[in-house]
């Protein structure tokens, strides 16, 4: 028998030195449901601690779920879509959103088809179409995107890293890409296209560029070999700054060694 019923003669006590009206009406209803219900009335420890909202509750789900997709792709398993095994045709390919747009950049300078949104203010869905339509793996640090339902098994992948050597050092790492120095500076760094196989000479790319792109008087004497991107007609040539990227990524991925 619980302790609650033995203060029922106290609550009698105190309802009749109540005054006459609402308060003395409550007191004997208050009165009556203790009389009745005093021996059933048992209170837990748990009783008396503040329980968590419903809205708290989904909050605290939905950040365990969260964590639990960002993990499952923190580490890339199985074959991503342009994998033979499952219908691609073996060439790596990744789009990279507006959070790792500079990365997109990184991976064409070493050869990799690496495009961006075609829009610059993209839907997640769109996203996901457009990685989808062209079988790509979508690059992104944007944990939000791993939330959606309706994305396709090896379909995103979450960097890590934040500098943009490291980002594709990652990148080259996880998805174990073959990096060899005769890929380096082959694809157009401006829209991600391929060049022309043949050459242009000099006189070739000055008419090439005639109200597109200023060729420097500089280089007409040096007899360089001029190459245009078959997509967004950008010319490149083997100068000075071409070298240096050359270079720089020649140490970024390790080639030397």
């Amino acid at each position: 028998m619980p302790e609650f019923p033995g203060r029922i003669p106290a609550i009698e006590a105190k309802a009749s030195e109540k005054s006459s009206g609402f308060t003395k009406e409550m007191d004997v209803i208050l009165l009556r449901i203790a009389r009745k219900y005093g021996d059933k009335i048992l209170l837990k420890d748990s009783d008396r601690k503040p329980k968590m909202s419903k809205k708290g509750k989904r909050s605290s789900a939905g950040m365990t779920y969260k964590e639990r997709l960002v993990q499952s792709v923190d580490d890339w398993q199985g074959a991503p879509p342009w994998d033979l095994s499952v219908g691609g045709d073996g060439c790596p390919k990744f789009l990279c959103d507006v959070m790792v747009e500079g990365l997109a950049k990184h991976l064409r300078c070493v050869g990799i088809d690496a495009a961006i949104p075609h829009s610059k203010n993209p839907g997640t869905r769109d996203l996901i179409d457009q990685a989808n339509k062209e079988k790509r793996v979508l690059l992104t640090r944007d944990a939000k995107l791993l939330t959606h339902n309706y994305l396709i098994k090896h379909q995103i992948y979450m960097v890590k890293s934040l500098l943009k050597n490291q980002q594709l050092l990652e990148v080259i790492e996880t998805f174990q890409l073959k990096i060899c120095e005769d890929q380096l500076m082959s694809r157009c760094t401006k829209c991600n296209g391929k060049f022309i196989q043949k050459p242009l000479t000099t006189e070739e790319a000055v008419e090439a560029a005639k109200g597109f792109q200023v060729i420097p008087n500089c280089l007409f004497n040096k007899n360089l070999e001029f190459w245009q991107c078959m997509d967004c007609n950008q010319l490149y040539w083997e100068g000075t700054q071409y070298h240096n990227a050359v270079q720089k990524f020649i140490n970024v991925c390790n080639l030397n060694e």
